[in-house]
């Protein structure tokens, strides 16, 4: 399909006139996104892992446009223009092969909605110098903090957690017991009152222990780099959240952000408890939580992590069930051999192979979530 670039000027009188037929897709960083963006535009947030599966080229749709209402509206044929768009990029053939935006291109191309495909010249930069008035921006720091959302870690020093554009809602349900969220999440009270929460596990380089509250508190200190062994503390966090379970309790997993730390054990947890595979447990923690993106050295450690999971798993597997039009993309996706660099010793950059068996489709087991409603 071909690709045009249309200029600002006309995505301006677009977003006035058609915006009801036309989606704009924005392939910038999700925090970038988040800070300010064009307004009724959607948030790419490819995973590490998936660009670099991709090699610039297409991936399944769901990757792309993770919003479920302009998936739907796509696929039902109600949008007749896309267009994306990154910072500052002057032409759609300027782009970079494995870039985000190039992926994004890729991936609409082969589309047969009969959308029509293009890109905004000069980016999200260019638009918002010239139509401030059409953007939103979004100040994630608020002056007005109340003593309220203030707490005191172990050195008496004190932190201000102030409410994030990313984290607007409370935190989610991975399983009856287990939450995820940020460190602003567990700084609420009213938060951990509401949802029951009983027991707080901080993966995070800041000891923020409650100051107020009766719960039970884990502090992993891990820095949220590609340098830092996560893995090493898989098991004292399942340890800690099984005991949590066992005792009739409920546990938020926490980091900073609640994008790379704390999804990475939430995904080990229910790999181990589950006998899921890696894709599985990221699509279950990514459609409860859309921001989680745990860094490229994280996944690698998980996908070390499947490989053992998969050696432990009973010789009986649960009956298969249904999986969701997303769910085979993925499958799709991955089945696929590809490398990455990783290593377990001291994390310098190395080829590691990772092998098919640990990229096959997904084995769906039965066990309780909270209720994902399925695109069609």
């Amino acid at each position: 399909m071909k690709v045009s670039s249309v200029d600002c000027r006309h995505l301006r009188k677009v977003i006035r006139k058609e915006s009801g037929s036309c989606l704009v897709v924005d392939c910038r960083p999700y925090l970038s996104f988040a800070d300010s963006n064009i307004r009724g535009s959607v948030n790419v947030n490819l995973n590490s892992v998936v660009v670099r599966r991709s090699r610039g080229g297409p991936v399944p749709l769901h990757f792309v446009i993770p919003d479920e209402r302009s998936l739907l509206r796509l696929r039902e044929g109600s949008i007749s223009a896309i267009i994306a768009l990154d910072d500052r990029t002057s032409h759609w053939q300027k782009l970079k092969k494995d870039s985000v935006a190039q992926i994004v291109i890729n991936t609409l191309s082969h589309l047969a909605s009969g959308a029509n495909i293009c890109f905004l010249k000069g980016g999200y930069e260019s638009f918002h110098s010239q139509y401030p008035e059409l953007c939103t921006e979004v100040k994630t720091i608020d002056q007005s903090v109340t003593e309220t959302e203030k707490r005191v870690n172990s050195n008496g020093e004190k932190l201000s957690h102030r409410k994030p554009d990313y984290d607007q809602g409370k935190p989610v349900e991975i399983l009856p017991f287990l939450y995820l969220g940020s460190a602003y999440h567990a700084s609420r009270q009213d938060y951990l009152s509401d949802l029951h929460i009983t027991a707080l596990l901080n993966v995070s380089r800041r000891d923020l222990q409650p100051a107020k509250g009766h719960y039970r508190y884990k502090w992993i200190p891990v820095e949220d780099s590609h340098m830092a062994d996560i893995s090493s503390h898989f098991q004292e966090a399942i340890d800690f959240i099984d005991n949590v379970k066992q005792s009739g309790g409920k546990v938020l997993v926490h980091c900073e952000a609640g994008i790379s730390r704390s999804p990475t054990i939430c995904m080990a947890y229910i790999m181990r408890t589950q006998q899921l595979r890696l894709d599985a447990a990221f699509d279950i923690i990514k459609q409860r939580r859309a921001v989680v993106s745990p860094n490229f050295s994280f996944m690698g450690q998980l996908l070390q992590f499947e490989s053992e999971v998969l050696c432990t798993a009973p010789a009986h597997a649960a009956t298969p069930e249904p999986a969701t039009p997303c769910a085979q993309e993925s499958a799709s996706f991955f089945a696929n051999d590809f490398n990455t660099t990783f290593s377990t010793k001291n994390f310098e950059p190395s080829v590691f192979t990772l092998p098919t068996s640990c990229l096959q489709s997904p084995v769906h087991h039965q066990f309780k979530l909270s209720p994902i409603t399925a695109l069609p």
